[in-house]
């Protein structure tokens, strides 16, 4: 790979850290969702066939365990793995704002949008008038 001959050492390391910190968080993201999506399923059942409601237990242990198995197969994705330590590599290099541009961008925001506001008011209360006039 290209990306690792570029950079330092450690800078790669802290990409290896960051991508995986990113599959832990998919990994979490999954089980919450595999966990919430098969309890209601298996509630459903359960109550479509007239049965007792499934130990919860046992479904979050299931989700938890389809969960790792997921995002261990793509992790071991060499394309996808790939592509996750470009993205990292990547926002290594991105220069974030400090405090006070972000500060200072926020207001243009805010004083921009309220212009805005005032400007489309202002056509929205012409246009408003002149249709009154036609109807």
């Amino acid at each position: 790979m290209a990306m690792e001959q570029d950079a330092p050492a450690t800078t790669t390391l802290g990409i290896e850290r960051w991508v995986q910190f990113a599959f832990i968080g998919g990994a979490l993201l999954s089980f919450w969702l595999l966990d919430n999506l098969f309890q209601d399923i298996a509630e459903f059942v359960a109550l479509k066939a007239n049965m007792p409601s499934p130990n919860p237990t046992l479904v979050t242990a299931g989700s938890a365990i389809l969960s790792i198995i997921l995002v261990a197969g793509l992790y071991r994705n060499e394309r996808l793995n790939k592509f996750a330590h470009e993205v990292a590599y990547e926002l290594a290099h991105v220069t974030w704002p400090t405090r006070k541009e972000t500060w200072s961008n926020t207001i243009v925001v805010f004083v921009v949008s309220l212009i805005a506001a005032v400007i489309l008011g202002l056509f929205d209360a012409a246009w408003s008038a002149v249709t009154d006039l036609i109807y």
